[in-house]
């Protein structure tokens, strides 16, 4: 049984958005059970807040939005991948500004943060979703697979070879738990390209970016200092993921399997998840020759991906 936390106490944190560029203040406090991840506006009541939750999911364009028609929360992930390796299942969060803070494009901050204050464990179960069978998702050669397996497992493979040959393709594979995140997975800046740049600010998106939060490339080499990781950029991909993948509002065991993945595919596979979960109403068991049917279509999308 796993049950439900929050945090002992309240921590603040500030800095500028990535995409907007202006200076934004989050204050995270404990929350009943049953509550959720709840994103509240400067203003606004704990009940007018928005669920983290794919459902109220607003936007993909390179981060994650969330809204309710009358106002949206910007570039919730990194917080989001905290949240969920520390099994913090209920929290409010509190932002002054349009844009969660991109701090140092990482969720070190965060993690430190979120330690300091502790995570206090409370008087009801979260919910574990077990995969019961081989899922995945394909959009133009990229896709998203997810076996079963009782451990939440990542592998990720990241190919930018076109882009620049100083990120060029990049794997890695972790069995996630807190001391793996916090010391391999956390640190991890966001990236992008400096040949994008002007096509992303004309767009008013990376308005805040710089050589504080985000690593820039050029085709042929970096631009900042020095990387935290030699593979730092298929790191912070599994960040992004772990973050996107908390929006099925539950926690999940598996093996997940990315390739060239983004935050778009990411989604549209936690809704398939969600769907195939309610279909065997979480059971980790179900009928035989459903299972063999799936790992027969399984291994035929294995041999297509593998001729490409």
């Amino acid at each position: 049984m796993l049950f439900q936390c929050t945090l002992k106490d309240s921590f603040e944190i500030s800095g500028v958005g990535l995409h907007s560029g202006e200076q934004s203040r989050v204050i995270v406090s404990p929350a009943p059970p049953d509550s959720g991840i709840v994103f509240i506006p400067r203003g606004k009541t704990r009940e007018d807040g928005i669920r983290a939750h794919y459902t109220n999911l607003h936007n993909t364009a390179n981060a994650i939005t969330i809204g309710n028609g009358e106002f949206s929360i910007k570039t919730i992930e990194h917080f989001m991948a905290v949240f969920y390796v520390y099994d913090i299942s209920n929290a409010f969060v509190l932002l002054e500004g349009e844009e969660i803070p991109i701090l140092d494009g990482s969720s070190r901050s965060i993690v430190e943060a979120v330690e300091k204050v502790g995570v206090r464990i409370q008087n009801a179960f979260q919910r574990v979703v077990y995969i019961p069978y081989p899922v995945w998702i394909e959009e133009n050669g990229s896709y998203l697979v997810v076996l079963p397996n009782n451990r939440f497992k990542v592998t990720y493979t990241i190919d930018f070879s076109s882009k620049s040959q100083a990120v060029g393709t990049q794997t890695a594979h972790y069995l996630i738990d807190r001391e793996v995140f916090k010391n391999a997975i956390a640190p991890a800046r966001t990236f992008g390209f400096v040949e994008e740049l002007e096509h992303l600010q004309s767009r008013s998106l990376a308005l805040g970016g710089s050589l504080d939060n985000a690593l820039h490339f050029t085709r042929e080499g970096l631009v900042n200092d020095s990387l935290r990781f030699h593979n730092e950029c298929v790191r912070h991909k599994i960040l992004d993921l772990i973050g996107d993948l908390s929006l099925i509002g539950c926690k999940m065991a598996g093996h997940f399997i990315a390739y060239k993945a983004g935050h778009s595919l990411d989604l549209a596979f936690v809704k398939k998840i969600d769907r195939v979960v309610q279909r065997s109403r979480g059971r980790r068991t179900v009928p035989r020759q459903v299972v063999r049917r799936r790992e027969l279509q399984f291994h035929r999308f294995m041999r297509k991906i593998s001729g490409q």
